[in-house]
């Protein structure tokens, strides 16, 4: 056994002990205070085990982290640890010699209230001397004793060391490689309303709430003192999730007066009694929002009818964690220990239903009436008009909060911006005057915002003189946070990476099968040709082995332009067994395949598992030749030689080009299918029966697709019904619909003239080729080679895809509707503009 302090001989360099390769299985601020060698007879074998005992990051708690390794000592690598057990070292942890054992003082047992207990055996040596490690936990133990035997121990940071929880550890060391940090601007406000009602107008709080430049991602919005009568006061006493009356009132206002330039939604609202707190976000962050938990702690008469107290909601945006506390704190100026009683009772009772603790989360941010005031100085006369930055300082040198704080009574570790406001405390109603009344309180900062956490930056703190109705007056502050988010890409290569790693670290001698070659790659790969590769697995274990592929974070064992065969099978001792690997670009997945050409330069990778030993990654690579089909209008105006002729990586370079910038203004591979139809004259008559995206595409069509591919000068190869087939194709295939991003704003015009104006705004690829299209269709229609309702109800379900709008009762017949504004000549009157071409203009237009 080797513990933390050993020395080496003056003079040498330390060796690389067991204890420098185990730290590197621990984050850099946790402690590793002993190791301890043991093992365990499971069956007729005996498993080394690694012991090892170590403190949290944060202190005040402890665990045993029992390794397994298959090597004797001494350890070479850290890859040769693989975690076997965790042990929370808390009140029901145990650990316990057994002296009646078979191999007497030799065995101990390790147990908590979750698990075991569990039998390890040492060696009586000098590097395994159990009497040392045992004293150390015994230690540990003494330690934790000491800490409030009511506060909640934090053993959170363990789950990264869970066995389920291997490939978790690994990413998160890694996170740097992935984590991004965006801002996110957020609103917090806190008003004791006096039991007074919201005002009158359509939106009476649009001065507090709404007048930000640009507009919040998310309010956090706290109110006191809302009316609450007796009944509430005695039987509600402690939470309410659905609104009443009253909450709703307040809630319609607040939404009415929100920033008018973005849509937001309630995430959730709490009420404790008198006291609420609303969170509102942006309508397109609420699915970045993955967890949202409600708490209320109840403080004031008894500790228990909450009359004061505090409310709060966490909540997970991306991989960042939020807290918003909003409370009403006991009252009148000597009531100040009761006030940091308040607040302590609020920090030790918030725990929300997943175990998060307030400070548990990265970002907190904690308003309300804390009823702090100013302790006036004796002989010195109330203040009279307060008008400048200094008067607020001097009299906050008495102020309560700050005294407190400065103490460490209350909000350790918090931060209040500069205050260059009045006090907010207290007035008479309806005015800008402090308190007139016979009591004539003084004026205080009862109203604050508070915040603790990193890449936290306040942009603005004040009040709202002009909003009167209580004896308070509004405090608002707006902070630029900068949360955690995980780079999806980055994310994904991290990944693999990661698998590929833990995977070195399963046990040899688990089952497991040899594969002939772990990269499998398809050559060529063309749209609408199918090709197979095949592989071969062998079992050289002395036991039957059963593997299977392994589904991954897309609920599928592979991509779905990939199809395995089999897709699981067991291997006798000294057998084989084929693996088919089919790969097919088809309709149904060519823009999956672009996509994941633009992030990737693989196809995919497959997990082979062997149950009970350890996965095998195979790549799956290959070349795609590009064609037209998939490719978006913008990448096809980008090339300046026949799509044959460019490689996968080149294709990968114009997909992701983002640039104005054009080489012709409509792709010439769409022109010529255009050019083919009209010419046939009566000949495509019919040439648009129908249409499946999921149809089977024969031989002719691969004769077309080459001859597009290649800009060949050889005769059109194919009839009029598979070039009409093929243009469906051209205009279906893409990921992005060709009328986007106006689909929605397409379907709700009534006419001509107002669609024209979305139109207009497309780049000009989509332009052009939408603008074309409609001229050879009206074209088709006045010949009467086309059914104008048919054509209409295909093309406009093409052009204006899309998966939200499609959820839309009349979607079908709004297409239908847009269509014809543009290929029905009847329906010229609908519409106020022009497009640009008459009727012995787009014949000219056709033929150019």
């Amino acid at each position: 056994m080797e513990t933390v302090g050993d020395s080496v001989p003056n003079g040498t360099a330390p060796p690389r002990t067991t204890l420098d390769i185990v730290k590197e299985r621990f984050k850099e601020d946790e402690v590793i205070l002993s190791i301890f060698d043991a093992y365990q007879i499971i069956g007729h074998e005996y498993t080394n085990r690694l012991l090892a005992l170590v403190s949290s990051a944060s202190g005040g708690t402890f665990a045993i982290i029992a390794f397994s390794y298959l090597r004797t000592p001494p350890l070479t690598t850290v890859n040769e640890l693989i975690i076997n057990k965790v042990f929370a070292i808390d009140s029901s942890f145990q650990i316990r010699q057994d002296s009646m054992g078979s191999i007497n003082t030799q065995q101990f047992d390790l147990s908590t209230a979750e698990d075991g207990p569990f039998k390890y055996y040492y060696f009586p040596t000098e590097s395994s001397n159990y009497e040392d490690f045992h004293a150390k936990i015994t230690s540990c133990q003494r330690s934790m004793a000491q800490y409030d035997p009511e506060a909640v121990l934090n053993f959170r940071w363990l789950n990264d060391y869970r066995q389920i929880g291997e490939v978790k550890q690994e990413l998160k060391k890694r996170e740097s490689e992935y984590i991004v940090y965006e801002d996110i601007h957020i609103f917090c406000a806190t008003w004791n309303v006096n039991n007074k009602p919201c005002g009158d107008g359509e939106n009476p709080l649009r001065s507090w709430l709404g007048h930000t430049a640009q507009p919040p991602d998310i309010y956090a919005i706290g109110l006191q003192e809302l009316y609450a009568p007796a009944k509430a006061m005695a039987y509600e006493m402690v939470k309410t999730t659905q609104m009443g009356g009253i909450e709703k009132t307040w809630i319609d206002k607040i939404m009415a007066s929100l920033h008018p330039d973005a849509k937001y939604e309630v995430l959730g609202t709490q009420r404790l009694v008198a006291t609420m707190l609303t969170v509102i976000v942006r309508q397109q962050i609420r699915p970045q929002i993955t967890r949202c938990r409600l708490k209320t702690v109840a403080r004031g008469v008894f500790n228990a009818l909450g009359n004061k107290g505090g409310v709060g909601i966490s909540l997970q945006l991306n991989e960042g964690n939020l807290c918003f506390i909003n409370s009403h704190l006991a009252a009148h100026m000597a009531n100040v220990e009761e006030r940091n009683a308040d607040y302590n009772a609020i920090v030790q009772g918030m725990t929300f239903d997943d175990g998060r603790t307030i400070s548990d989360h990265d970002h907190i941010f904690w308003v309300g009436d804390l009823n702090y005031r100013i302790q006036e100085p004796p002989g010195q006369q109330r203040p009279g008009p307060m008008s400048d930055a200094q008067t607020y300082e001097l009299l906050l040198q008495y102020d309560q909060l700050r005294q407190e704080m400065q103490r460490g009574k209350c909000f350790e570790g918090y931060t209040e911006g500069d205050i260059k406001f009045r006090p907010t405390y207290k007035y008479d109603p309806g005015t800008d005057t402090y308190d007139s009344s016979e009591k004539q309180r003084a004026p205080a900062y009862c109203d604050r915002v508070l915040w603790k956490g990193t890449r936290i930056e306040q942009l603005a703190y004040n009040s709202i003189m002009e909003i009167r109705q209580s004896d308070h007056k509004p405090v608002y502050a707006v902070f630029r946070v900068k949360i955690k988010t995980r780079d999806a890409v980055k994310y994904k290569r991290v990944q693999e990476e990661v698998l590929k790693a833990v995977d070195k670290r399963e046990n040899d001698n688990q089952p497991q099968i040899n594969v002939e070659k772990t990269v499998i790659d398809f050559g060529s790969v063309r749209f609408n040709e199918p090709v197979t590769q095949n592989f071969t697995v062998f079992n050289n274990c002395p036991l039957p082995v059963d593997f299977s592929f392994k589904e991954k974070d897309i609920h599928a064992i592979c991509e779905p332009w990939l199809h395995v065969d089999p897709r699981h099978d067991s291997l006798l001792i000294d057998s084989a067994r084929s693996i088919r690997l089919k790969m097919h670009v088809s309709v149904r997945t060519i823009a999956g395949l672009l996509r994941k050409i633009r992030q990737s330069d693989n196809f995919d990778i497959l997990i082979l598992h062997v149950e009970n030993g350890r996965d095998i990654f195979i790549t799956v690579t290959g070349d795609y030749q590009p064609s037209c089909f998939g490719l978006s209008m913008e990448t096809m105006c980008r090339t300046d030689r026949p799509l044959g002729e460019y490689t996968q990586e080149q294709i990968k370079q114009l997909i992701n080009d983002d640039s104005p910038e054009y080489r012709v203004t409509m792709p010439r591979e769409f022109f010529l299918l255009i050019d083919f139809l009209y010419k046939q004259g009566p000949k495509q008559e019919g040439a648009f029966p129908s249409y499946d995206s999921r149809q089977s595409l024969g031989s002719q069509f691969n004769l077309l697709r080459d001859w597009l591919d290649s800009w060949s000068d050889e005769p059109f190869p194919v009839n009029a019904e598979t070039a009409a087939q093929a243009l469906l194709l051209l205009l279906d295939l893409p990921e992005q619909a060709l009328l986007e991003p106006f689909v929605e704003d397409l379907l709700t015009c009534s006419n001509k003239s107002r669609a024209m104006d979305y139109i207009s705004l497309l780049s000009p690829p989509k332009r052009n080729v939408f603008m074309h299209l409609c001229m050879f269709l009206r074209a088709g229609i006045e010949s009467q080679y086309y059914d104008l309702q048919q054509v209409a109800s295909i093309f406009g379900r093409i052009l204006l895809r899309s998966g939200e709008c499609t959820a839309w009762m009349d979607y079908h017949s709004r297409c239908v509707q847009f269509m014809r504004l543009f290929i029905d000549n009847d329906m010229e009157s609908l519409g106020n503009g022009n497009d640009g071409a008459g009727s012995g203009d787009r014949t000219a237009g056709l033929q150019a």
